[in-house]
């Protein structure tokens, strides 16, 4: 029974270092908004996503090096496992890791792949993220309109950073006041 809470602490201390390898990006430096992330979810079979948890946690013990030694190249593949399944949280991990370059050749393209895929599914920090790389151009082209909207997506699931981001973006483009005013339910095309 002791090592079974051991192993229940460990899952603990991973899940703490997983929400910390969520928000480490600078560009990212919202506040987690767990609430408002889908709970772990796949796009595939209900019994994936007890795999896809464990590869993804598997994943990010390695990005961080809890209890194994830290190895960027075996929590990529992790993570592919992972997202293979639909798993979010490991394509909005895969995200972090083309952006940083870790594991994998450093590739903002692949990163806006990733964390497309994520914040279809409802992960603040990828919207956020997304918001982020098209207001400054990277990986894609420079957008205002679909920073405005990735940053309304995430402020809606409980993104403080994402609000900010969109009053700057009023303030500093005031012909994009509109576009930041507009309710949540106003798409616009991504």
């Amino acid at each position: 029974m002791r090592n079974y809470r051991g192993f229940n602490k460990s899952l603990r201390r991973v899940a703490c270092g997983a929400a910390l390898l969520v928000l480490a990006i600078p560009a990212a430096e919202a506040q987690t908004a767990a609430k408002g992330d889908s709970e772990d979810t796949a796009t595939t079979q209900p019994a994936d996503l007890t795999t896809a948890k464990l590869e993804n946690s598997i994943g990010t013990r390695c990005a961080l090096g809890e209890g194994v030694p830290q190895n960027y190249d075996l929590a990529v593949r992790w993570f592919e496992k992972a997202a293979s399944h639909g798993y979010a949280k490991a394509e909005y991990n895969l995200g972090m890791q083309y952006y940083f370059g870790q594991g994998v050749p450093k590739d903002e393209s692949k990163a806006v792949y990733w964390w497309q895929k994520a914040a279809a599914q409802g992960i603040s920090a990828a919207q956020y993220n997304l918001g982020n790389l098209y207001f400054l151009g990277q990986g894609v082209s420079q957008d205002y309109a679909k920073a405005a909207f990735w940053w309304h997506k995430a402020a809606a699931l409980g993104n403080t950073q994402a609000t900010r981001n969109l009053a700057t973006l009023a303030r500093l483009h005031p012909h994009y006041q509109a576009v930041v005013a507009v309710d949540k339910k106003t798409t616009i095309a991504p």
